[in-house]
């Protein structure tokens, strides 16, 4: 009896860390993912998910774009390599132009990846604009970098974001990276070694007013792009991680009785 205590226990607590890791998501880092239409976008960035990948995931598709973040997201804190990278889709719907970019460690822009303007940019496939490959040119591979959004209002820039939330006015995380490359390498048959979703939110927290404050729905301006790696583990444990220390935790019992 003791013995199945102590092991219910241990499953207790595996069972405990992986909640607690998961509602860190929502937390730590302040991404709370608003999928309110307040402003007749008419999409989510989890409906736009389940939109695109609507083969390759079946009846699996996510109900809210936070579990589509505690499944799939990236630390938001992550910068990237590069290593033959190519902007393969982008989706927008916001009225204000965005133009993404890449910058090395210095702040200096390697790369101009895309700029889209207009009031909408619903795409063909899934809601995602097919740009057939933009390669990302004048960079080299294994270069750390950050990814930048600018917002315009025709030609007056607004708003300057960083995937880095330390360098954001007001700290707070403005991209959320998606690990998507199992289900675009099955939909398109390749054999990419990574494929991101990278979804911007473009407004201000603090200078944009409460109204506007509340949108973060993380859909203003969607890229993919293929070979872009992280160099920080995600924020989810790992499956790996997470049955190394289960099965520590549920040999201490037996090694108290060896030593004893």
């Amino acid at each position: 009896m003791k013995k199945f205590t102590t092991i219910a226990a241990c499953a207790l607590l595996i069972l405990m860390s992986t909640t607690v890791a998961k509602a860190d998501l929502l937390t730590e880092y302040n991404v709370n993912i608003s999928d309110a239409n307040m402003y007749a976008d008419n999409v989510n960035l989890y409906q736009l998910f389940n939109q695109y990948f609507a083969d390759q995931l079946g009846a699996n598709t996510y109900a809210s774009s936070n579990d589509l973040f505690n499944d799939r997201g990236v630390n938001p804190y992550t910068d990237w390599t590069t290593s033959g990278s190519q902007l393969v889709g982008a989706f927008k719907v916001a009225a204000l132009g965005h133009d993404m970019s890449m910058l090395d460690g210095y702040g200096n822009v390697v790369a101009s990846l895309i700029h889209l303007s207009g009031t909408e940019n619903l795409g063909q496939v899934g809601g995602i604009t097919n740009l057939g490959g933009q390669s990302v040119v004048d960079i080299e591979d294994g270069l750390h970098v950050d990814f930048r959004l600018d917002a315009y209002n025709g030609s007056s820039l607004l708003y300057s974001w960083s995937s880095n939330p330390d360098e954001n006015i007001d700290g707070m995380v403005h991209m959320v990276a998606i690990d998507i490359t199992d289900l675009y390498n099955a939909k398109y048959g390749t054999v990419n070694d990574s494929v991101y979703m990278f979804g911007w939110e473009d407004l201000h927290l603090t200078g944009a007013g409460a109204p506007l404050a509340a949108d973060w729905d993380y859909q203003d301006f969607v890229a993919i792009m293929t070979n872009v790696k992280p160099n920080d583990n995600p924020v989810t444990p790992e499956p790996t991680t997470m049955l190394m220390f289960g099965m520590g935790m549920l040999a201490l019992p037996f090694a108290r009785r060896l030593r004893k």
